[in-house]
């Protein structure tokens, strides 16, 4: 990018994923732009939740209104999109969407055995706040 100065916020968004996203489009149109908000959290450099501060998109002066008309175009494109009609393909697994029996009898041992476990140290503390 070029100096701050030369540099116009074209987009406000409420997590720096929604600016990403935005900025993807932009890039993929040959406009050089970039992201500045939101501080880096578990996801490495993009924040998924929401902030009062947000994220910005931003992109040279000369570069404002085309970067506009696209992502406005985008979005006008998007919303006549049938999700009905949309061709997702085949599955590549054979897995079940849902588990069939539930939690696995192993596990079921373990989460009792922890909790017997957890119930036995309270035991115990209480003994001794006693004592």
């Amino acid at each position: 990018m070029t100096n701050e100065d030369d540099l116009e916020p074209i987009a406000q968004t409420d997590t720096e994923f929604e600016a990403q996203t935005k900025a993807a489009v932009l890039r993929a149109e040959g406009i050089d732009c970039a992201v500045v908000g939101n501080a880096p959290s578990w996801t490495g450099q993009m924040s998924l939740s929401p902030t009062g501060r947000g994220a910005f998109v931003l992109v040279k002066r000369q570069d404002a209104d085309q970067a506009r008309k696209i992502l406005q175009q985008r979005i006008d494109d998007s919303v006549d999109l049938d999700w009905d009609e949309v061709d997702v393909g085949e599955r590549e697994d054979a897995l079940p969407l849902r588990p069939i029996n539930g939690m696995p009898l192993p596990a079921k041992i373990a989460a009792a055995l922890i909790a017997l476990m957890l119930l036995a140290g309270l035991i115990v503390a209480v003994l001794v706040i006693i004592r």
